[in-house]
Order: C-alpha cells, then structure tokens, then sequence
C-alpha cells in the first residue's frame, strides 16, 4: 500500500541574489517533518507532466535547520524555462503542495560522523545540503571544527554569496567557509578535482567527507578520497547528475 503524500503551507517566498528564491512552509498540526540535516523532499508542484495522471517533482533539500520540526526552508535555483521553478516563483503565500520525505539515508545515519574535523565539499547549489547539514544538532555535537569549501558557478551572485556567510555561517562555531569562483567560464571535473586535490594534499586531515552538488565532479572527488585510502563509510554524499545544458530535472543519488 502506498504511503499518502504529506502536504505542506507555503508561507513565504524571499528573493536571495539574483539566481535563488528562499520558500517557507508549514506543516498541518501534530505533523512534524522529522528530519535531520542534510535530507532532501520531493515536492510535488501540481503541474502536468505529460503523461496522463502524472505531476512534475522534483527533489529539494531541505535548507533550515533540524531543530524546528514544525515548518522547513528550501532555497531554489531559478531555472531559465524551468517550469516548476517558474511556477513555484507565481505562487501566492497559503498555496498547498505535497510532498513526499523526508529522505537521504546518509544523513540520517546515526553512527554519522564521527567526532573531530571535517571537509563539505559543495558544487553550487550543493551548499543547500552542507548548510542543513553543519545546522544539525548531531553534526553539532560530534565535530569541532568544519571547512565548507563552495565551488560557486555562475548563478551564484556575491549578494547570495554574502547572505549566506551571513545568515546562515555567522553564528555557527569552528566552521571555515571558503567560496572559490573558477578561473574560467565554470567549474569543470578536471578543474574541480585538481584544486580539491591541492586542498586535500595542504597537510589537514578530516574524520568526515560531505559531497553535495554536481555527481560528474563529487564521484571524482570520492574517487580520488578512496585512493589516499578514506573509508566509503566517512564519505557522504548527495548529488545530482548534470549535462552539458543544464536541465532543472535532475536526479540526486544517496551514499
């Protein structure tokens, strides 16, 4: 029997940068979302998929932090002609969606991570996934010192950028967040992995791995952290796989 969809109240929509809109919801009473940082939902926009009886989804993480269960955050990339981006923009405040979540078995590993330092890796709209993750009240707990390192692409705007340091790392202990812009046109696998095999050849060693963001450049990097010999175990990940023409369907794979 499948399970029924849950359903979530948008509350409101805030403009952050140029490229991202940050959505509020609500949940109905005495329905808590229970999740931890780092998990992702599929939202269900309403919207005709084409085929008959089938609605546009697309997974989100979830981007507010784990100690409110009652309403979560998810800040969007605004797609060019990405339909349910666009949509999602046009909705008023009281719109009801559903969902289904939330998910990312990684994350809510108990035994994950392990206590002392650790390295988020995130490709562009990745960091939704390494904000939740360092806002957990777990990952709090068990680590003393975190770098988020933020391969920033070309939708990501220096007021987005500042927002962010600001908002959303000001206030959080021993994290050292370092955005890096490409010096070309983007971020590619062969660029990314040699400055994050720079980063991780410095001579700092982590307990933890976080990998969010784009799957062509993560399973390189994955790879490359298996080879200096690090347990698949420490290594988590989530990601989604982006051609050449980015399309806002994309598909998030979990460790």
């Amino acid at each position: 029997m499948a399970t029924p969809p849950k359903k979530a109240t948008l509350e409101s929509k805030i403009p952050i940068g140029s490229g991202y809109d940050l959505y509020s919801f609500s949940l109905p009473k005495d329905s808590p979302l229970n999740f931890c940082g780092g998990q992702y939902i599929i939202l269900n926009s309403g919207l005709d998929a084409g085929e008959e009886g089938k609605k546009l989804k697309r997974a989100y993480t979830i981007f507010s932090k784990d100690s409110d269960q009652n309403r979560f955050e998810l800040l969007i990339r605004k797609v060019h002609q990405g339909r349910v981006s666009n949509h999602l923009s046009e909705c008023q405040n009281g719109t009801d969606f559903e969902f289904s979540g939330p998910w990312g078995k990684f994350a809510g590993n108990e035994t994950w991570p392990n206590s002392g330092k650790t390295l988020l890796f995130a490709t562009d709209n990745g960091i939704s996934s390494a904000i939740s993750l360092i806002s957990s009240g777990k990952f709090k707990e068990r680590v003393d010192f975190t770098k988020l390192v933020w391969l920033l692409s070309e939708h990501e705007d220096p007021s987005l950028v500042d927002w962010i340091r600001e908002e959303r790392i000001g206030n959080a202990t021993g994290v050292e967040f370092v955005p890096v812009r490409s010096t070309g046109d983007s971020w590619s696998v062969d660029s990314a992995l040699s400055f994050a095999r720079w980063l991780l050849n410095s001579g700092d060693s982590y307990s933890n791995f976080f990998l969010s963001g784009n799957g062509r450049i993560l399973d390189e990097i994955a790879s490359f952290l298996e080879t200096k010999g690090i347990g698949r175990d420490t290594i988590g990940s989530e990601s989604y796989f982006r051609q050449d023409v980015p399309k806002e369907d994309r598909t998030r794979t979990e460790v």
